[in-house]
């Protein structure tokens, strides 16, 4: 027994804690007639996508817009973009505590969620708060993480959020 916990010790050990590399995914023996489902962790998602270069491109694609109608002196859109930059800080702050849909999220994720089902052979991806009482359950999180380009920080930054979330109130 004790060699085993050696041996799961070393093991573990030797895993790298949070990399960009692709997490292993275990498939789940299907139980017959059970759908697997994959799921994510919100808070996380929600992290990782207000953090990941394809909303810096976003932002730096309004940026530009935004000078551009200044130097054009069009102030209506330029009141439309000031606007969007504020709305959007509030958005993530209302998705992030739950309170807000994480639409605009799921549409930019939808070809890797598309992409993920078919190869783990999965019926949905859906948020973890969502239940599904027949189906099997697959974390899909760290790969939805790897597709975002999560960094190190945007994963510990996720990690602690989820261990805050399941701490006793």
């Amino acid at each position: 027994m004790k060699r085993r916990a050696i041996a799961a010790t070393l093991i573990l050990g030797a895993m790298p804690f949070a990399s960009n590399a692709q997490a292993p995914v275990v498939k789940p023996t299907a139980v017959e007639g059970a759908p697997v489902i994959g799921t994510f962790d919100r808070p996380s998602i929600v992290v990782a996508f207000y953090r990941s270069p394809l909303w810096a491109a976003i932002l730096a694609d309004r940026r530009f817009e935004l000078e551009a109608v200044k130097t054009a002196n069009d102030s209506a859109r330029v009141k439309e973009l000031e606007k969007y930059g504020g709305e959007s800080q509030e958005r993530a702050m209302q998705q992030l505590a739950g309170k807000a849909p994480i639409d605009n999220i799921l549409a930019v994720l939808q070809p890797e969620i598309k992409d993920l089902s078919s190869k783990l052979k999965l019926a949905n991806i859906v948020d973890s708060s969502t239940t599904y009482p027949n189906a099997i359950s697959v974390d899909v999180t760290p790969l939805l993480m790897d597709w975002l380009k999560a960094s190190y920080e945007t994963r510990k930054m996720a990690a602690d959020l989820h261990t805050q979330k399941q701490a006793p109130k």
